[in-house]
């Protein structure tokens, strides 16, 4: 049962990082400070190997709405 509360907890918390993001990007327009973003991660390399070129790279994008949005499921996730 633990398994499957924590497995939950983790897609309210993408859920609320996704919607809070666009949140934030709409809000952005009408309140400036909602859409600043915060970007981090690794650009992406590639591997050139004989027979395979393999591309990888991670890249973050944070706003105020991200942050907001994750405390709200959160807070939601605790409460039902």
């Amino acid at each position: 049962m633990e398994k499957q509360r924590i497995k939950v907890m983790i897609l309210y918390l993408f859920i609320g990082a996704v919607l809070g993001t666009v949140l934030g990007i709409a809000l952005g327009k009408v309140f400036p400070f909602m859409d600043i973003p915060i970007k981090f991660g690794f650009s992406p390399f590639t591997m050139h190997l004989v027979i395979l070129d393999i591309t990888l790279g991670l890249n973050l994008y944070l706003n105020a709405g991200t942050i907001l949005g994750v405390i709200l499921f959160f807070y939601l996730f605790l409460i039902l």
